[in-house]
């Protein structure tokens, strides 16, 4: 099933981080929420694009392994 971002935070609960730039090649993430169980991931540029889910641990060991 494809997903889009609206699907997986349909309360517009995503935010570009301040380390992104200008560069134009960003992402949007949502944090777990009430309902939400998962972190969410899309494309800044594409407001209702393709998304997905990720488990809260496996986002924290992506974000270490990359910092």
């Amino acid at each position: 099933m494809a997903l889009n971002a609206r699907d997986l935070a349909p309360d517009g609960d995503y935010f570009v981080s301040s380390y992104s730039g200008n560069g134009n090649n960003c992402i949007k993430v949502a944090r777990p929420a009430a309902e939400r169980t998962y972190v969410a991931v899309c494309d800044s540029k594409q407001d209702n694009g393709p998304a997905f889910a990720v488990r809260p641990e496996a986002w924290k060991a992506f974000i270490t392994f990359i910092a």
